[in-house]
């Protein structure tokens, strides 16, 4: 049995525990785990459909050949002149008729409807937390991917921190990073954030026409895609001497980062994590300016469970892989956030991002 017949067999496992009849799979990052293969998704219905007699994958027509030559799952097509309906109900007959159907959440509404239309299932609900259990703890294959986009993205902000000079403007820094990922290789640039000065002061600035000057704090928040899995790092770049004040709390939220990591290890409390690097900003009068969760999970998707965040009691289990990027928000002035990717080790924890947490400052 293949890694994704296998992935397919642990989803039934769970839909019968959950009580699903059947899970219609529709995003790319699902598709991918279970698959292997993303066809182009647009406006059309596509779906893989699991139920524990059958699986069946429903597809537009354009897409059947692509898809039969990637994957061995039987295939029910359509034609754009006749709609999905037919197909669906096709595929139905094989998997029988759901009392209770489970899509993934981040799907498309239209989707979900037709299967209601359709199948008319007694409950309609999201399969996410079933779906989670699975992809949540990665394999050693995923975690060799997930390091490999992790050091491109050490490469990529090496790139990001030579560009930021007075003069240039935010967004071309961000064109200078997104070029660099697209010449090393990435599938796609998933977000280039460049947050000067008071920019930085808003944990999910962009990027503006802002021109870079003296006297600014950057961060550099950054992540693509490669072999279909994310990256995600920030670093940070002062533009002249820093005052001691910026210095000392850029020093506390290092320390922050660092209290983090050394909490992480299998068996701990997910929200332990954010907690200590809560208490770090707090001891020295700065956790009121840490506004967002410490970390989130990463993978297929940029953000995915588990959330390391104050409430979260799950336990963290040996391949959870998550970020860890406390930070400060100083409304008007600055914001400072150092992130690392880590994976849970029965030994404690693996750290992916291996640029150093050094502050850049580059003095005209």
């Amino acid at each position: 049995m293949d890694v994704f017949s296998q992935r397919i067999e642990n989803l039934k496992s769970q839909m019968s525990q959950a009580g699903f009849d059947l899970v219609a799979i529709t995003t790319a990052p699902n598709l991918r785990y279970f698959s292997g293969f993303v066809p182009h998704l647009d406006e059309r219905f596509n779906a893989l459909l699991i139920s524990q007699k059958e699986v069946v994958w429903v597809a537009p027509e354009l897409n059947r050949e692509q898809i039969e030559s990637h994957v061995q799952i039987p295939l029910v097509s359509w034609r754009d002149d006749e709609g999905p309906q037919g197909a669906i109900r096709q595929a139905l007959q094989k998997l029988g008729s759901p009392r209770s159907l489970g899509v993934d959440g981040a799907g498309r509404a239209d989707i979900l409807l037709r299967l209601q239309e359709i199948a008319q299932p007694q409950s309609s609900q999201s399969a996410d937390g079933i779906i989670a259990l699975l992809r949540q703890v990665k394999s050693a294959d995923e975690i060799e991917k997930l390091a490999l986009a992790a050091a491109q993205a050490d490469r990529a902000v090496q790139a990001a921190m030579q560009a930021c000079r007075p003069g240039a403007s935010e967004r071309e820094v961000a064109w200078i990073i997104e070029s660099f990922f697209r010449q090393d290789g990435a599938e796609q640039v998933d977000f280039t954030l460049v947050a000067s000065g008071p920019n930085g002061a808003f944990p999910h600035h962009h990027y503006s026409e802002r021109v870079l000057q003296e006297g600014d704090a950057i961060i550099i928040d950054i992540g693509a895609t490669l072999n279909g899995y994310k990256s995600d790092i920030t670093r940070m770049v002062y533009l002249g001497e820093p005052s001691v004040e910026f210095l000392r709390a850029y020093e506390v939220v290092n320390q922050a980062n660092l209290a983090a990591r050394a909490k992480v290890k299998a068996g701990q409390i997910a929200q332990e994590i954010d907690r200590a690097a809560r208490n770090t900003l707090k001891e020295h009068g700065l956790a009121e300016f840490f506004v967002h969760r410490t970390g989130h999970g990463i993978g297929l998707d940029i953000h995915e469970p588990p959330w390391i965040m104050e409430g979260n009691e799950t336990p963290l289990q040996a391949g959870m892989t998550f970020s860890i990027e406390p930070g400060v928000y100083l409304v008007g002035k600055y914001g400072i956030r150092i992130e690392d990717i880590v994976v849970v080790t029965d030994q404690g924890v693996q750290v992916l991002s291996q640029t150093p947490h050094d502050l850049v400052v580059k003095s005209s």
